[in-house]
């Protein structure tokens, strides 16, 4: 029968990275626990003349439909042919994905409380990876950040990707420590213009709570789209993966560079992600400690650890792997 321990009972190793699934975003907001961010726009009827374009295209990713949209707008002004239809598609997918986002991302002000836990528990690792789309770590690192200096560091400069980002992990300007943060499957807050420049959308000083306001805002311009991956297959996350700069660089750099000790909280280790794991497992880690949520009620917890035990020993037969309660005290949100 495998165990399952408090997190603090495995402390005693010091663990060097953080891998973040959907289930630490639900825990800070239940409405993250939507299947799709394409179902929420279909229920609410927002897709009411493209939902064939998704269909055509064969995806229920937002960023890959839109993308497909906007250039199709693009190319046909450029020869002088530009078309109503296309325009009002691109308008309309991008109204929908604005809507159906709002409809599940909670409000600064209603999570502060649990940004400062989950910002605490993130500095203690050299590096996190957040594979959720949505603003909850970027918040609670800009919150840290208030009273600790750059002590988080995501990689952008002035907006800008870093890509020998390696240098950031020196401390400096008298801060204790550092913790990178990166999104390998993209973030709200990350865009790319009509000159395929990526950039990431910042929170004006003093107004981090207005941050999506701000983000949508710049959607809603025309000259920004969103890089971020929340739906699909696992090959068709790894082509749009490689559609972006910023996202290929974490794939194929950050990825495989998380060392032998990596902390995984709320991921479900779905066959979806598959490709995520593989990038792992090109620099096998030595332990692999697990959260799993024990009062779940549509997966039984041993099925659970069967399940991520399988999937471990199916790349490497060497990697210890331990699990513990997403519920321990102190652990990403809990008091």
């Amino acid at each position: 029968m495998v165990q399952i321990k408090h997190f603090e009972n495995l402390c005693e190793n010091k663990w060097q990275s953080l891998l973040l699934g959907n289930g630490a975003s639900i825990a800070l907001h239940n409405k993250f626990s939507y299947p799709t961010l394409h179902g929420v726009a279909c229920t609410a009827g927002l897709l009411p003349k493209t939902a064939p374009i998704f269909d055509k295209i064969g995806t229920t990713d937002f960023e890959h439909t839109l993308l497909a949209c906007w250039y199709a707008d693009k190319i046909n002004k450029a020869l002088g042919n530009p078309s109503n239809d296309i325009s009002e598609a691109y308008e309309e997918v991008r109204s929908a994905l604005i809507s159906a986002v709002r409809e599940v991302h909670p409000e600064h002000a209603n999570i502060t409380t649990e940004l400062h836990r989950v910002a605490s528990f993130a500095s203690r690792f050299q590096t996190v990876i957040s594979l959720n789309y949505d603003l909850t770590m970027y918040w609670a690192m800009l919150i840290f950040n208030e009273k600790n200096k750059n002590w988080f560091k995501d990689a952008f400069k002035h907006g800008v990707f870093e890509s020998d980002w390696e240098y950031l992990r020196q401390p400096h300007n008298g801060v204790q420590g550092s913790t990178l943060v990166f999104y390998p499957h993209g973030n709200l807050s990350i865009a790319r213009d009509h000159l395929e420049e990526e950039t990431k959308i910042e929170a004006s000083p003093g107004a981090t709570g207005n941050l999506l306001e701000t983000i949508t805002d710049r959607w809603l311009s025309g000259d920004f789209v969103p890089v971020f991956v929340s739906e699909g297959r696992s090959k068709d996350k790894v082509a749009a993966i490689y559609r972006s700069h910023y996202l290929t660089n974490v794939y194929e750099q950050v990825l495989p560079k998380l060392g032998n000790k990596l902390v995984i909280y709320g991921w479900s280790f779905d066959e979806r992600d598959q490709h995520i794991l593989d990038a792992i497992f090109r620099n096998k880690p030595e332990q692999i400690a697990v959260s799993v949520y024990i009062n779940q009620s549509t997966d039984d917890p041993a099925a659970y650890c069967s399940r991520v035990i399988s999937a471990v020993k199916g790349l490497s037969q060497d990697t210890a792997v331990t699990f513990f309660d997403s519920q321990s005290p102190k652990c990403w949100n809990n008091p």
